[in-house]
């Protein structure tokens, strides 16, 4: 009896036993299973994305002069958001046209032969005020208004960036213009000086009627040459904006260089 009573007893500490170690097996392979269910998967490495000098030069690459109206446009488009800078990019020969102006304010003398397609179709206009004395009508000022809008909402960066990618296409546009030997750079920086220099008028400054024009009556401001006095005409509000547009991309210019 006592014999049967322990073989029992025996027999059901090994039960036990067994339970127990399979419980704590089972147990350890589920939680490696569960462990490897739950590691995380390691991500694949991101893609460096180009940067902007990068996507200009893939757009850029095998364009020439004569084949580089279609590219400027379509890079010059997204560097402002108002529609009219579109309409003015359908003009032909545009790094041509860009560079002659550059070379033209610079040398002082007005760029309207390159810039034909933003001149006003308003006429200049005069008002007479006590006594006699003529200045401009502010509308004559408003004809501009748009040109300096868009100037304004350019992207500096963006802009100082394509110019960089266009540089060697300016520079051969410029050759074709210029005596041998003679920088770009050095006339973009005329050019520069030119235009910061101009005063922001009052909008009473007088003016002389002669002939079939008319003269500024301050020796000062008629003395100044005429990319000068022209840019004059776009009043003094559009100056001051264009001035500190031109302010900043020189200083963007300025820093891309010494990178």
């Amino acid at each position: 009896m006592n014999r049967t009573i322990i073989g029992v007893f025996v027999a059901l500490l090994l039960v036990v036993a067994a339970v127990f170690a399979w419980w704590f097996y089972s147990r350890e392979a589920a939680e490696d299973v569960v462990q490897e269910v739950v590691a995380p998967t390691p991500l694949p490495a991101p893609t460096p994305t180009p940067s902007l000098e990068e996507r200009l030069s893939q757009k850029l690459a095998g364009t020439t002069l004569k084949t580089s109206d279609a590219v400027v446009r379509e890079l010059a488009e997204s560097l402002s958001s108002n529609p009219k800078l579109a309409a003015w990019l359908v003009n032909e020969d545009l790094i041509r046209r860009f560079t002659a102006a550059v070379n033209s304010i610079a040398a002082g003398v007005s760029p309207k032969s390159q810039l034909e397609f933003l001149r006003p179709k308003d006429r200049f206009e005069v008002k007479k005020r006590s006594g006699g004395v003529l200045v401009v009508d502010p509308k004559s000022y408003r004809r501009y208004d748009i040109v300096a809008e868009v100037f304004s909402s350019l992207d500096t960066e963006g802009t100082v960036a394509l110019y960089r990618e266009l540089k060697p296409l300016i520079d051969d546009a410029y050759a074709e213009i210029a005596p041998p030997g003679k920088s770009f750079d050095d006339r973009l920086d005329a050019a520069f000086d030119q235009l910061l220099a101009v005063p922001v008028l009052e909008d009473s400054a007088q003016l002389n009627q002669l002939v079939v024009t008319y003269a500024w009556a301050d020796e000062e401001i008629e003395g100044l040459s005429g990319a000068q006095r022209h840019f004059l005409r776009m009043g003094p509000d559009n100056v001051s904006v264009i001035q500190a547009k031109l302010g900043e991309f020189r200083a963007a210019l300025a820093a891309s260089t010494s990178d």
